[in-house]
């Protein structure tokens, strides 16, 4: 019979899986030994990332802190830079994984509608959320959703509680990643390997639009319904960004312009 593995080693590839799905973990969790982004006052929906009201001086935008996956991978380099004659985030990973996060405190049913720009000069086309081995995006953007775990099918549950025991943190009710990816078409969504509350959705895809500005506007309670299956619970309590490299091991960089939440559309929504 196969000898069965020690707590050790059970952790060991329980870290190793997680690191397929960094992403996850901005939205409510670090791994064992990272450090957590200090606590502090949730930004206001409309102005979490105005980045071109802000300097290019080179650092985090205002409200945003450093999100490190593992500290044995080397982390993505994010800061605020000019751009096309404006402040924008910039994002530039060298075989590295960590992200940005910001708190907030949104009510979606209230603001549903949820904008951001991001522009991309290179995608590699073996990137792809559909293969944990190559699970790399030069852009993704992650929302946070609230909401009763105990509602949730038995092994979701089961699924958080080991990550709250290797971790010491809570996964928050559901993830939605909006994401660039290589391969996957758009409008297309991939859920974790581990579990369906965990969920990509590919917003762009390939490299046919590379080099400019590209602009989108979604009702994150149509997508949550559409994906999950029911109106978001609660709140959203955090927005993240990643660009990430770890798993391909190549050099990507990727800008991050405003992004906001609203009550009501301003431009027509991204069919995807």
């Amino acid at each position: 019979m196969p000898e069965t593995p020690t707590p050790f080693v059970q952790r060991r590839r329980f870290c190793s899986a997680s690191l397929a799905a960094g992403w996850v973990l901005l939205g409510g969790g670090s791994l064992l030994g990272c450090a957590s982004p200090p606590s502090r006052v949730p930004r206001d929906p409309g102005t979490l990332g105005l980045f071109s009201e802000e300097s290019a001086d080179g650092f985090f935008p205002e409200g945003w802190d450093n999100y490190i996956i593992r500290r044995n991978l080397k982390r993505t380099q994010y800061q605020k830079v000019t751009l096309d004659g404006r402040t924008v985030l910039h994002a530039k990973a060298e075989a590295a994984s960590s992200g940005l996060r910001c708190d907030v405190n949104v009510n979606p049913l209230a603001t549903p509608w949820f904008r951001w720009t991001w522009r991309v000069d290179a995608v590699h086309l073996k990137a792809t959320v559909s293969d944990d081995d190559a699970e790399d995006t030069p852009v993704r953007i992650i929302l946070a959703f609230e909401g009763d775990i105990q509602t949730l099918p038995l092994r979701d549950r089961l699924f958080f509680e080991q990550v709250e025991l290797f971790t010491g943190n809570r996964l928050p009710y559901a993830t939605l990643a909006y994401a660039w990816d290589g391969q996957v078409p758009v409008g297309q969504t991939v859920p974790y390997v581990r579990s369906k509350r965990l969920q990509n959705h590919v917003v762009e895809s390939g490299n046919a639009r590379v080099g400019q500005w590209l602009a989108y506007e979604r009702n994150v309670v149509e997508d949550f319904k559409q994906i999950f299956g029911a109106v978001p619970p609660g709140r959203i309590s955090s927005v993240g960004v990643l660009t990430d490299t770890d798993d391909l091991k190549n050099t990507v960089e990727g800008w991050y312009g405003d992004m906001a939440f609203s009550a009501v559309q301003v431009t027509p929504s991204n069919p995807a």
